[in-house]
């Protein structure tokens, strides 16, 4: 199975090479990139998902010589594949380990209803205290994607106080969650960012991201503006 998948995976990437080259750097991984782009990824993963059983994609997981688009399979099958919760997330603590981008993490992570289960709360809450830095991200990233409604704001903000993980992409995915957070809960986010639990980093950054945003009216970029200025 592995075979075939590899040979899949290098059909569709065949003639984007420079493409492969520039995911490369985007994407930040040590693994070889082939350059399979993410739509094509995903709907591979929608073509082999119905046939997968946890046990195929175990397997595919714990294969050698894998590339950043294979791992990355690997995550989208997770998502497609017939499986319980539990069984998913069973095999998304084995996914975790094998990642070393971002893009592991936020093209893994989907918006869907399942996905905004207490199951899937509790793991994404039992993440945040992990020691691998891309594991905190998934935490957060679940969070934000699925997370930020009136019923959870209050516990998410509560949660993410006791993120003690320092790794950049961290800090990163901690930024955009408040950024995000920020257009439906504005004066309740501002005053998280201020409560002085979140470094200055951290903090500056959301600022940043809320700024470049689109999605907040002229009256409240000014009081971002006023904010950032001031750290």
């Amino acid at each position: 199975m592995h075979d075939r998948v590899t040979a899949q995976l290098t059909n569709l990437a065949q003639g984007n090479e420079s493409y492969a080259a520039f995911n490369q750097r985007i994407v930040n991984t040590k693994m070889p990139v082939i350059g399979v782009r993410v739509p094509d990824l995903r709907r591979l993963a929608r073509e082999l998902a119905p046939d997968m059983s946890a046990a195929d994609i175990s397997k595919l997981l714990t294969a050698q010589n894998k590339s950043f688009d294979y791992v990355l399979l690997c995550g989208l099958l997770i998502t497609h594949a017939r499986l319980d919760d539990q069984t998913a997330i069973d095999l998304t603590k084995q996914y975790l380990p094998h990642v070393d981008s971002w893009a592991h993490i936020d093209i893994f992570v989907e918006k869907k209803r399942r996905f905004a289960g207490e199951i899937w709360w509790d793991f994404a809450l039992e993440c945040l205290q992990n020691e691998a830095e891309f594991t905190v991200r998934y935490g957060i990233i679940s969070l934000m994607t699925n997370f930020l409604d009136e019923a959870h704001i209050d516990q998410v903000f509560a949660a993410l106080r006791n993120v003690k993980h320092d790794g950049y992409y961290v800090k990163m995915a901690l930024a955009w969650l408040y950024a995000t957070a920020a257009v439906h809960f504005f004066e309740l986010t501002l005053a998280e960012l201020e409560n002085g639990h979140i470094d200055a980093w951290t903090r500056n950054k959301a600022y940043q991201k809320m700024r470049e945003s689109r999605r907040f009216t002229p009256e409240e970029q000014e009081i971002i503006l006023k904010y950032k200025q001031v750290i």
